[in-house]
């Protein structure tokens, strides 16, 4: 359908708007102010929900706030955790060095026991080797 300007002008020419008009315009200003007291008392109970609704922005900005901080703890205590799992495999390595070590020590110790003994066993041997060779060298 195409317009002309005859009916452009028409269509906003002056228009009276009739018997009642004020009446009509008041009635609802009214009933717009009734209705503004019930949003107030309403936004007394939710003044959070009304912030949230009515300023967009914000609220996303604070959700992304939130999302950050998040990310950034998630992100500190997976480090956290990391080095704690490291310092504990550290401790025991540590521990079974040192449990090495220990038995190690003890293997020398029992190693020189075992020796001393042998020497002793081998010197009373030889003590008692020694009359005998003297007593074959007199039998010669």
């Amino acid at each position: 359908m195409h317009f002309s300007e005859d009916d452009l002008r028409e269509a906003l020419k002056r228009k009276d708007p009739g018997e009642g008009f004020t009446q009509r315009l008041m009635a609802r200003v009214e009933q717009a102010k009734a209705e503004g007291n019930m949003r107030s008392a309403k936004k007394a109970n939710g003044k959070f929900l009304s912030w949230w609704m009515h300023r967009p922005v914000w609220a996303a900005a604070m959700v992304a706030v939130l999302l950050l901080a998040c990310g950034i703890g998630g992100y500190q205590y997976s480090e956290y955790r990391h080095a704690e799992e490291n310092r504990i495999a550290r401790a025991k390595q540590q521990q079974l060095q040192q449990e090495a070590e220990r038995a190690r020590d003890q293997a020398i110790m029992a190693l020189e026991i075992a020796r001393a003994k042998m020497n002793h066993v081998l010197q009373h041997a030889r003590l008692q080797a020694e009359p005998d060779d003297k007593i074959r060298r007199q039998r010669l």
